[in-house]
């Protein structure tokens, strides 16, 4: 499997087991083959679980909740896979992208489990 179509997988895989961030998944395709993973997870994915932690710590009641917690938890055990297309996924599109100290939503990073803590202090080692 090229990493790619890795990639993909992971984003579909992602999708499906939290189907509020598949919406606007079929807009992240270049041709009928080329999905943009970085672009969907750095754009969409992140954005919604941020929104979602935000939402959750703030009492914010909103109409679709996305588990942020167990989105968490797959990305964490995704990373565990080891697969090196799939980590680069979540270190530079998601764990990059996270709202920097002092913005909304900078707290989530408090939650990030063993493996999305390590990975989150080499890519953005000041926090």
């Amino acid at each position: 499997m090229t990493d790619a179509q890795a990639e993909e997988c992971f984003a579909l895989d992602l999708v499906e087991n939290f189907p509020p961030l598949g919406e606007n998944i079929d807009f992240y395709y270049d041709g009928p083959e080329d999905f943009l993973a970085h672009v969907f997870f750095g754009i969409e994915v992140t954005r919604e679980i941020v929104a979602a932690y935000a939402a959750d710590i703030n009492g914010v009641p909103i109409e679709r909740r996305l588990d942020w917690r167990g989105v968490l938890g797959f990305l964490n055990r995704r990373l565990r896979s080891g697969d090196r297309a799939v980590g680069a996924v979540i270190g530079t599109s998601f764990l990059f992208q996270l709202p920097m100290p002092g913005q909304e939503g900078h707290g989530i990073v408090n939650e990030l489990d063993d493996e999305l803590a390590r990975l989150f202090e080499v890519v953005r080692p000041n926090g």
